[in-house]
């Protein structure tokens, strides 16, 4: 027992290894699954040729490569597909991997397993291997052999699925499941086209397909359990946009592509004009970050959208996240057309992540994103909750530029889930940009009108922020008589009612009410995405 309770409190020490079994994904059986819109046609991925001069290719293959130190052994593959894909130093980069030799092991690193980690390796170098299998002249065959015999460490049916040397009881992180997996598939992928006859290299019979099929609907039923995170947001797509590019089977290519193509679908639906604020889990430092651009699915998402629009671009062009944007550009896969097709109709977004989680709220019309910042579920669940955020049609990029209210006390105790459509509430005065002076005011009440298309009603006082974005004019007097006390806990403006628990515990929507009728507040339960035109 003192041996099992000692590795527990470890694997919890350890930022990567952080769930038992699957309670989680088990929750999502109970819940009904998200009927996604259909999609079109897609465009193809630019040329090889045009690659090889791209500015986000370049600025990785003009870096030197430097053989890592042993505390430092991730990086230099991504230098060295973008040397290969830029046509440059090929004799140096064929060298360098044929005097690698593998340097660790795959799984979560950490205090068991601190040679962990090799699998954000070997996932880029399957890569190599199957985009350069058939040019020698790029990739010689003596470092294709060596790739596939030596490197690429794992083989195979049997899936990685558990944490290194926990004894079996942790299930490993979602990016090194993924990871792990497809270098393995797209190993075994290689050996058995050529030539190798053990059936373990197989994939059709081995069982690895299967487990891979399986772990990609699971995925696309329950969304990200790593959701929003940064970084492991980015290497979690990078791996799927590996494995659509090479796997030859088309089932898994299409599943591939359903998850890739929703996941960017809900990107735009809870963006606007890339920029995002919602929680996410892991890693919790990172709650320092105002920024609301430095997650990767943005730098990957408008890599995808300056392409689409004006064919090359500059590294300069997106703020955070190169390495993931150049896996974007370099792979198969787009986005569909009607992705980018974002319209501002008054909505309402409700996003489920499942048990002992916390959900994403957004409220869009023209104009403006209205955005909750959720809660953490302690310190186990890795969640960090962010403040609630109105970015608007401006130039904002963190949210100290916007209005935003954040929560009572330290982050970890905030419930900021008090958000509805237009309108929004927390325990914590309305922060307001200097850039923004107001109009009107009347005792706590202020009227701001940022542009002509939204109109900015704030109540605030130490202890209590309310952001309320009317449609159409507003008489703050005749406002501030139907609502006396908003401390109180219910807001009336016309026909729009809501009331509120600013105080509701976490795991409840703050909302209680909206326009007379009762809320659903047990967000643990909630579907992945619903949508409710307003």
């Amino acid at each position: 027992m003192r041996i099992a309770l000692a590795l527990s409190g470890l694997l919890f020490l350890n930022s990567c290894a952080y769930y038992f079994g699957n309670s989680w994904q088990n929750s999502f059986k109970k819940i009904e699954k998200t009927n996604y819109p259909a999609h079109g046609n897609r465009p193809e991925r630019v040329s090889d040729e045009a690659l090889q001069t791209h500015p986000l290719v370049l600025e990785f293959a003009s870096k030197d490569v430097v053989r890592p130190q042993k505390k430092d052994q991730r990086g230099p593959e991504r230098l060295l597909i973008a040397k290969l894909v830029a046509g440059r130093d090929i004799d140096f980069v064929n060298n360098y991997l044929l005097e690698s030799v593998p340097w660790g092991n795959s799984g979560t690193s950490g205090a068991l397993n601190p040679k962990g980690d090799y699998d954000f390796t070997t996932v880029i170098l399957a890569s190599i291997l199957h985009r350069f299998a058939e040019d020698s002249t790029i990739l010689w065959n003596r470092t294709e052999e060596h790739l596939a015999h030596v490197l690429l460490v794992e083989e195979g049916g049997r899936p990685h699925k558990k944490t290194p040397r926990t004894m079996k009881i942790m299930k490993d992180t979602e990016n090194h499941i993924l990871m792990t997996n497809i270098s393995q598939y797209l190993k075994n992928q290689w050996m058995w086209a050529h030539a190798e006859t053990d059936a373990k290299y197989n994939n059709a019979t081995n069982g690895l397909e299967q487990f891979l099929i399986d772990n990609l609907e699971e995925l696309h039923t329950t969304g990200q359990y790593e959701f929003n995170s940064k970084p492991y947001e980015g290497y979690t797509i990078s791996a799927l946009l590996i494995l659509y590019s090479y796997a030859d089977s088309e089932a898994i290519k299409k599943k591939t592509q359903e998850v890739l193509d929703d996941w960017a679908w809900e990107y735009m639906q809870t963006s606007s004009h890339f920029r995002k604020s919602a929680p996410f889990r892991r890693r919790m430092e990172r709650f320092k970050s105002t920024s609301l651009t430095d997650n990767a699915s943005t730098s990957m998402m408008k890599a995808w959208w300056l392409e689409k629009n004006q064919g090359s671009f500059e590294p300069k062009d997106i703020a955070h996240n190169h390495h993931q944007a150049m896996s974007a550009v370099i792979y198969d896969y787009r986005p569909p057309m009607d992705v980018w097709e974002v319209d501002n109709s008054e909505r309402l977004l409700l996003i489920g992540h499942g048990k002992g989680s916390s959900p994403e709220i957004h409220s869009r019309g023209n104009g403006f994103l209205l955005s909750a910042g959720g809660f953490q579920r302690g310190e186990a669940s890795q969640i960090v909750a962010r403040p609630i955020v109105l970015m608007l049609d401006d130039d904002a990029v963190d949210l100290n530029d916007c209005f935003h209210i954040n929560g009572s006390g330290k982050w970890q105790k905030w419930n900021n889930t008090g958000v509805h459509h237009r309108f929004a509430v927390a325990r914590s005065a309305v922060q307001v940009p200097s850039r923004y002076e107001a109009t009107d005011s009347l005792g706590n009440w202020k009227l701001f009108q940022p542009n002509n298309d939204v109109t900015v009603v704030t109540y605030s006082d130490p202890d209590f922020g309310l952001i309320y974005l009317p449609e159409g004019d507003v008489n703050l007097q005749q406002l501030t008589a139907e609502n006396p006390d908003p401390t109180a806990g219910s807001f009336k403006n016309g026909s729009v009612s809501i009331v509120y628990d600013v105080r509701a515990p976490k795991g409840k929507w703050v909302i209680t009410q909206a326009n007379g009728q009762p809320t659903d507040r047990r967000t643990d339960s909630w579907k992945r995405v619903r949508m409710f035109a307003q």
